[in-house]
Parts: C-alpha cells; sequence; structure tokens
C-alpha cells in the first residue's frame, strides 16, 4: 500500500482490489452465520462507489448520489428475481449496509489520494513525496501505530478491560497508549511531511484517528461474535483476513479526510 500511495492511479487500483476482497469476506461471514446477502450486487456496489470517488474530479455530475439511487435500484430489483422471498428485506439491507461499509468508506482513501494541496519543507523534503501520498501516509502511521502501541501497552499494563464481550484482550489502557501514540504520530508526521496544517490541528487529526480506529475494530468484531468466528478469513496465515488488517482503517480514512479538509479550510 506504501508503494502503491506514491502514484493516484496505483492507489485507486490498490483501493478496487482490496474493496472486492474485504466485500466478498465480509459477504461470506453475512453467508456463514446463516444470512444470504447478494454478492453480485453486494460487489458492483463497491466497486460503483469507488469508480465514484475516482472520476468525481472528471464530471460535473455528484457522482456519490448517482450511485446511491443506481445501489438503491438495483440492490431491491435483484430481490425480485428469487422465488423465496420470505428473506427479501434482511437480504436487501445486508447487501446494501455491507457494500458500503466497505466500498463506501474505503473509497476515502481514494479522495485522499486527491489532495494535491502544497507541502511545506518538512525534514523528508529530500524525498520528494507527493503531497496526497503525505496524507495517505499520515492515516496509515497514525492507524498502524496506534494499534502497535495500544497493544503492547495493553499486554504491559492493560488491567480494566474496554469490551469483555466484543474484544476479551482490549484494555483502556491499551486504548489510551493508542490514543496518545495516534496524536503524537499525527503532530511528528506534519513535521517530517511538511503538511500544510498546525501542530494543533494534528493533534486534533490524531484526537480524531485515536479514537475512530479502535472503533473500527470493535465493529468488526461485533459482526465476528454475531457470527461466532475468531479470524473474518484466512487470506493472510496466521493472521486472519483482510478485514482483520484494515478495520481501523476503514474509520479512520473518513474521519481523518474531513478533518483534513476542515483544518485546510480554516
Amino acid at each position: 500500500m506504501i508503494a502503491a500511495a506514491w502514484w493516484y492511479w496505483s492507489s485507486a487500483i490498490l483501493v478496487g482490489l482490496c474493496v472486492a476482497l474485504a466485500t466478498m469476506e465480509l459477504y461470506g461471514i453475512m453467508q456463514r452465520g446463516g444470512y444470504a446477502p447478494r454478492l453480485p450486487v453486494g460487489l458492483a456496489i463497491s466497486l460503483l462507489l469507488c469508480g465514484a470517488a475516482t472520476f468525481q474530479d472528471l464530471v460535473a455530475l455528484d457522482l456519490g448520489e448517482a450511485v446511491i439511487a443506481v445501489s438503491i435500484l438495483l440492490a431491491l430489483t435483484y430481490e425480485i428475481l428469487p422465488r423465496d422471498r420470505s428473506t427479501s428485506l434482511v437480504n436487501w439491507a445486508l447487501t446494501f449496509a455491507g457494500a458500503y461499509y466497505i466500498g463506501g468508506l474505503l473509497s476515502y482513501f481514494i479522495l485522499l489520494a486527491q489532495l494535491d494541496t502544497p507541502l511545506r519543507g518538512g525534514w523528508l523534503a529530500f524525498l520528494h513525496i507527493p503531497p496526497a501520498t503525505s496524507w495517505i501516509f499520515l492515516v496509515l502511521a497514525m492507524t498502524w501505530l496506534q494499534d502497535t502501541a495500544a497493544y503492547f501497552v495493553g499486554r504491559s499494563f492493560g488491567k480494566h478491560r474496554m469490551a469483555p464481550i466484543l474484544s476479551p484482550k482490549k484494555s483502556w489502557e491499551g486504548a489510551i497508549g493508542g490514543f496518545v501514540t495516534s496524536v503524537l504520530t499525527a503532530m511528528l508526521a506534519t513535521l517530517l511531511l511538511g503538511l500544510p496544517i498546525s501542530y494543533a490541528a494534528a493533534a486534533l487529526i490524531g484526537a480524531a484517528a485515536g479514537i475512530a480506529g479502535p472503533i473500527g475494530d470493535l465493529v468488526e468484531s461485533l459482526i465476528k461474535r454475531q457470527i461466532g468466528i475468531k479470524d473474518s478469513g484466512q487470506l493472510i496465515p496466521g493472521h486472519g483476513g483482510i478485514l482483520d488488517r484494515i478495520d481501523s482503517l476503514i474509520f479512520t480514512a473518513p474521519v481523518t479526510y474531513y478533518l483534513i479538509l476542515l483544518t485546510l479550510g480554516s
């Protein structure tokens, strides 16, 4: 992901690939729980959302709104086809929600790749990192370092369980360690990458990511607990599925994107 983030089209293609894999994995989880989301429809909606984000700057039409209309029509029309319609509304709701959970939220990485704001002279300016790539690096660094810090702090000092039913190993001590790390990472990234925001704005972004990341993790845990499974898949041997790797990023990307727009506009 780090290498692909250097160029816009490689970023968009990689996000589309992750969206496709994660959507298939999510629907597979639901099917294991006895539900029947429509994979062809959900996959189409997820990729349409990525396409809308990718090509929005090239057309005057609001592609996001267009995809909402098309996806509702497509998902509901599909439910007319099966002979057994006893669970059609549940199937439709899961298909629609699953596609937007994955495709809708992950597509914010494509929007981040479009932020071509000039950078200041950061310590890493000699690497000539593109502006949009710097914003993606910010999201990745905050999320990954936060997760790492939360794990080690929780393992060393964790005594108070944060969500004993959803994720028994997570502690408030670990969450606080991850939160502080996210804030410090955002401020350090601003210095290193020359991000055109103040350190106060960076701290705000880091704090928001420090909250959104763990929530994204817990949301995926909620889904898995509903089904009664430990890992979302076996795509990465020993580390679970792709959802297990990107669950926090799914939440930090949109939160960070809008805070970046807010701070750049102030």
